[in-house]
């Protein structure tokens, strides 16, 4: 079985963090920032206990609490996409609570993949904001020719 190497992750959202910073609004950074603080709670409460599933949730609940708030003060689609794509990693959570029947290997592999997907819309947000940045300005009524 192939395992990515420990270093994957971080230089992924590093590079998902710096992206933020270059290119993202408000908006963007926020939504880097609040995952960046996830991972680091989320590092801690491993290293602290070993069996912090239920803290994990916890921290990832929060994290999508943050997203819905980025999501629902934004014109901006993103925030849709990686809020539901962190509603899916607590559902993968709740998953593994309520059933031990659920292998080690799927649960880690689905909130692995979750968790790339959240950093990739939230690139992907940083990326194009710049595109965006005079739209958010125009009323919607000042859109109709």
């Amino acid at each position: 079985m192939y395992q990515l190497p420990p270093w994957v992750w971080p230089t992924a959202l590093g590079i998902v963090c710096v992206l933020a910073l270059w290119r993202g609004r408000f908006d963007e950074r926020s939504a880097a920032f609040c995952y960046l603080v996830d991972w680091l709670l989320t590092r801690l409460a491993y290293i602290v206990s070993g069996q912090a599933e239920v803290v994990v949730l916890g921290i990832d609940t929060a994290l999508l609490g943050a997203l819905l708030w980025i999501a629902l003060r934004t014109r901006r689609f993103w925030p849709l996409f990686s809020a539901a794509f962190q509603l899916l990693a607590i559902l993968t959570h709740l998953a593994r609570l309520a059933d031990t029947n659920v292998s080690l290997w799927a649960y880690l592999t689905a909130e692995l993949v979750w968790s790339y997907l959240v950093i990739g819309a939230i690139g992907y947000g940083a990326w194009t904001a710049p595109r965006y940045a005079n739209a958010d300005a125009v009323a919607p009524a000042d859109t109709r020719r």
